[in-house]
């Protein structure tokens, strides 16, 4: 009976020990333990996103981590071209602890080409980061770009275009003036050559006449490979109203405080003569 005892304590022993060996839970201070989850992470022409818990839901337990590094790295075809640590970054304990980390490597990326994206978390414990977990996925670059704005008017239109990806943007903007059912005028212009870590730029076009009174619509088509995006305008060109020739001559007679003006010079002049002369 004795032996069953201490073989079962033995076993016991051992299991407890395995456990301790293979959890990944660091040893903070007397507050408490920290431990991470990944709860998402992805990667595009963009760049990083990935989602960290301190929360165990099951159970119900706030860990608390404080700081974290986190170094992100783009690699293809086995040749690391982009590599960044981002330092001591705080992730707080309120919305079930759960923060939203994203980074934008500065890096030209070449349109369909394959790219892995890695990010690994250190944990600091005693004031020392120390490895913790590793992250990756593999991604295909792509350009991607908007059309945030479009302006038409009776002398032409503009459209401003916002890059969303590291892929500098190889694209055209097509603009199609409409009357109605009536395509009226095609203007086409390249798009500016921008990434995502530059700011919008704003391409013009001049239509070949001056329009006429009335209500008009411009599209705008920002077009790659494939149509990128579309964005319509409808804008109306008002009368023109001609000025008479008088009408300033007019206005010069019947101006406020005018004729005070001229009295006042007719006065100033002949004592700045009187200074000035020899």
């Amino acid at each position: 009976m004795i032996k069953h005892i201490v073989l079962i304590l033995i076993l016991l022993t051992a299991s407890s020990t395995y456990a301790s060996d293979n959890e990944t839970i660091f040893n903070e201070s007397e507050v408490g333990f920290s431990k991470l989850y990944v709860d998402g992470f992805g990667v595009n022409s963009n760049g990083f996103t990935l989602i960290l818990r301190t929360y165990e839901r099951l159970q119900g337990t706030r860990f608390k981590p404080f700081l974290v590094d986190v170094e992100y790295s783009l690699t293809t075809q086995g040749n690391v071209i982009y590599s960044k640590r981002v330092e001591q970054i705080t992730l707080p304990d309120e919305n079930e602890g759960i923060s939203k980390l994203t980074h934008f490597p500065r890096v030209a990326l070449e349109e369909g080409k394959n790219y892995t994206g890695t990010a690994r978390v250190y944990l600091y414990r005693q004031g020392v980061p120390e490895y913790y977990l590793t992250a990756s996925s593999s991604f295909t670059a792509r350009n991607d770009a908007e059309i945030t704005e479009v302006f038409g008017d009776g002398i032409g239109a503009s459209a401003t275009i916002k890059s969303k990806s590291m892929v500098p943007l190889n694209a055209r903007i097509i603009f199609t003036l409409k009357q109605g059912e009536k395509i009226i005028e095609t203007k086409e212009a390249a798009a500016p050559v921008i990434m995502s870590n530059e700011k919008e730029k704003t391409v013009n076009v001049l239509w070949t006449n001056s329009l006429n009174e009335g209500t008009y619509m411009v599209s705008a088509i920002l077009e790659g490979k494939n149509v990128i995006d579309r964005h319509d305008k409808t804008f109306t060109v008002e009368k023109r109203t001609l000025v008479p020739a008088n009408a300033t001559r007019q206005a010069a007679k019947t101006a406020p405080g005018l004729t005070s003006f001229l009295a006042v010079l007719a006065i100033l002049i002949p004592v700045l003569r009187r200074k000035n002369a020899p």
